[in-house]
């Protein structure tokens, strides 16, 4: 189980905000310092994860973005079904930083993920964010295109936690194959630590606060997870483990 820390910047004593995190994966893990690079057109990435995953996908190709900024990343060698390296987290030339940071699905989710899933991993996600995100927000909404574009391929549900100079997001990703994440917003007096990760009650549409796809409380409502009459939707309780924070 992996974790990740966010202290804003009021907290600190030099004004910048802090993230830090660690992961328990036992292989090993390397720093990788990479240039931003253009890309020609027509370049292609390969994503997602193989048969051999505990839940288990194949791999595809996605276009790669036409530049890629100047990034370093924490990488490691082994996650069952996931091609090496894995990106557990980094930082780029816009002050941009992400961390990967574990966080389950609910048992229907996850059984209803299907076996032949494709779409970026969450090492593919926090890649991507490092070499193109210009602020934390963009991060996210990077994100939330790549999902609605070419899919996921969990195991199981993960977070990301994404900070930037002024702010940072926790943001999770489900299991389920339905193109479900969501979002919230973590400003300069936030403290946040992510074990897993979760985020609680949203509101009924993106704000500035909180931000997930158009279907994202009508899939609850449609497979009868959610009733609005009930109250406000508490994204842990019907997505999650349930056991908030």
């Amino acid at each position: 189980m992996s974790y990740g820390i966010y202290i804003g910047r009021s907290h600190t004593a030099t004004g910048l905000p802090y993230l830090a995190g660690y992961g328990d994966e036992p292989s090993s893990h390397w720093l990788t310092i990479e240039a931003a690079k253009d890309h020609a057109p027509g370049t292609t990435v390969t994503v997602g994860v193989t048969p051999q995953a505990d839940m288990p996908g194949r791999l595809s190709k996605i276009p790669q973005a036409a530049h890629t900024c100047r990034n370093m990343r924490v990488e490691y060698s082994h996650y069952l079904g996931v091609p090496a390296p894995l990106t557990n987290g980094g930082l780029n030339e816009h002050g941009v930083a992400v961390r990967d940071i574990w966080s389950t699905s609910s048992d229907a989710l996850i059984a209803m993920t299907p076996t032949d899933q494709t779409g970026p991993n969450y090492s593919d996600l926090a890649r991507m964010v490092v070499q193109q995100a210009r602020t934390a927000r963009e991060g996210v909404e990077l994100i939330g295109t790549l999902i609605a574009d070419h899919g996921y391929a969990t195991y199981g549900g993960n977070s990301h936690l994404i900070a930037d100079p002024d702010e940072a997001w926790v943001v999770i990703e489900f299991a389920g194959g339905l193109g479900l994440w969501v979002a919230e917003r973590l400003g300069p007096d936030s403290i946040r630590a992510s074990r897993p990760g979760h985020v609680g009650v949203i509101p009924d549409a993106p704000d500035d606060d909180y931000l997930f796809p158009a279907h994202f409380i009508q899939t609850a409502i449609d497979h009868g997870w959610y009733d609005p009459a009930t109250g406000p939707f508490d994204v842990n309780a019907v997505y999650g483990d349930g056991k908030g924070r």
